[in-house]
């Protein structure tokens, strides 16, 4: 029981950590707030006995701090994030729980890629599939902390999407207007 509720602690706790990176205005903000927040659901997952997504987690840490550094959208970037993909894959399968590993496992793997490719958008909307995943992932594991944050980045994600749509609009109409 106690192992339980500081599992929640932790959680909810990230979840907040996760929350305040998305108000962070430059990528370094957002990593290190996210890579603190990414810790804390490593304790979290240690806890609730959610090896994968400890062990997951974990990398996630690393690749954090590595392209904090890193330039995204370059070839380096690109081979680390695949590099770092194929790490996650290899430890995902190690730390195997059952079925519903694979879904952390392919979503972590999934984001670490869209992360690497400097894309806002695209990565908007690879956040609604692996965001999803790792939610499921989160309800096998009884993380309510985990489920509450991604939850709020799949509704981030979808309130990027639909301002940089209307954002879009919004400019081509301009264009047309001075192109009369």
């Amino acid at each position: 029981m106690f192992d339980l509720i500081v599992g929640q602690f932790f959680g909810i706790v990230a979840m907040v950590g996760t929350f305040i990176s998305y108000q962070a205005n430059t990528k370094q903000r957002v990593l290190i707030v996210q890579t603190l927040a990414t810790i804390l659901t490593c304790a979290s997952y240690y806890f609730l006995d959610a090896k994968s997504g400890m062990v997951l987690n974990v990398i996630a840490v690393l690749r954090n701090v590595i392209f904090y550094f890193q330039k995204e959208g370059t070839k380096l970037s690109y081979i680390t994030a695949f590099t770092l993909a194929g790490i996650m894959t290899v430890f995902g399968a190690l730390s195997w729980q059952g079925w519903f590993s694979i879904l952390v496992i392919v979503a972590l793997a999934a984001n670490t890629v869209f992360l690497s490719l400097g894309n806002p958008q695209l990565l908007r909307k690879s956040i609604l599939v692996t965001s999803t995943m790792v939610l499921i992932y989160n309800c096998f594991v009884l993380s309510l902390g985990g489920i509450a944050n991604e939850a709020i980045a799949i509704i981030s994600s979808i309130i990027g999407i639909i301002r940089y749509v209307k954002l879009t609009k919004k400019q081509d109409k301009t264009e047309n207007a001075l192109l009369k």
